[in-house]
């Protein structure tokens, strides 16, 4: 099995700390941070592409998805500026070759917590190398 959730989690969270001041990216979905606007990345699937596979069902292939929580409490503009992080934590993952799934709004806490929700998917083969699905 290929992993390559740091390596993914790294570039986006390098991005969104250099241009969000404040901001806390994690690994993990926490749904009550103590500081905003928070993100989560983590690896949600990875398993074998069965058709690359070898007679001797070695694997070459995974599919893997990756799903991203942006959220913020802003009193005004929290829809707007969880739209912008997404944006451009998208612009992140689309460029290393992943094909975003979805992407839905969640407000949250009475309206008091905006979050998007994202879910993106790939094939990474053994060399890590990723291809669009």
């Amino acid at each position: 099995m290929t992993d390559i959730e740091s390596q993914v989690f790294t570039r986006v969270s390098d991005v969104l700390t250099a241009n969000f001041q404040g901001i806390t990216v994690k690994s993990e979905l926490e749904l009550s941070p103590s500081k905003f606007p928070s993100v989560s990345l983590e690896e949600a699937d990875n398993y074998s592409l069965t058709s690359t596979a070898t007679t001797s069902s070695t694997d070459n292939h995974q599919v893997v998805m990756y799903e991203l929580n942006v959220l913020s409490n802003k009193s005004s503009g929290r829809k707007s500026e969880a739209k912008k992080i997404f944006s451009m934590a998208d612009e992140v993952l689309v460029g290393l070759g992943f094909a975003r799934l979805s992407r839905m709004p969640m407000p949250m806490n009475d309206g008091t917590v905006y979050r998007y929700v994202g879910r993106y998917t790939a094939v990474v083969d053994n060399n890590q190398n990723i291809y669009r699905r």
